[in-house]
């Protein structure tokens, strides 16, 4: 699942409750940070295992109980923000009443290939690392961050490019 974040209200994105996800500095500094961030959740959709060391989170949109785990590289901002929610499921597994729709018009079903290209050159911070290894996502130099995503296998051998609008590479 793709989820786009906007900054609209840089008091709130400041504000005590969230300041500590860094979430307005990488959206203020969007061309020199990395702008993005990565979740995680449970396949089964209920884990209290938590894959990379981490802080809790509890935002204010969210039953006080419920909290995400923030990753402790979370304060690094050349690389995404890492974080896992372990009540979280996936959409396709989704109760009749959370569902959402998953038709499109391009009849995508999976993103299979997560690559982000970083500018970074110094090494991965553990918590980056441990999500390297899985290999859900990869790693690539380039010049400018940028995600590439792959869905569906990339049989088509179709491919859309919304840069420089939007940092992001889609390959179907």
């Amino acid at each position: 699942m793709l989820e786009l974040l906007w900054v609209h209200n840089p008091e709130e994105a400041q504000s005590e409750a969230i300041c500590r996800t860094r979430l307005w500095e990488r959206w203020r500094d969007r061309n020199l940070s990395c702008p993005f961030g990565i979740c995680l959740r449970s396949s089964t959709g209920a884990s209290d295992e938590i894959a990379f060391s981490s802080w809790q989170y509890y935002p204010p949109y969210l039953p006080p109980d419920l909290g995400i785990a923030i990753a402790t590289n979370s304060d690094n901002l050349t690389e995404p923000m890492l974080f896992q929610i372990p009540f979280g499921k996936r959409p396709d597994q989704a109760t009749t009443g959370k569902a959402q729709p998953l038709q499109d018009r391009l009849n995508w079903r999976e993103i299979d290939r997560v690559e982000l290209v970083s500018p970074m050159t110094t090494a991965p911070s553990p918590e980056l690392q441990i999500l390297l290894d899985t290999q859900l996502i990869r790693l690539r130099l380039g010049a400018e961050y940028c995600l590439e995503f792959g869905i569906d296998g990339e049989f088509q051998g179709q491919r859309i490019d919304l840069r420089p609008d939007l940092p992001l590479v889609i390959h179907w």
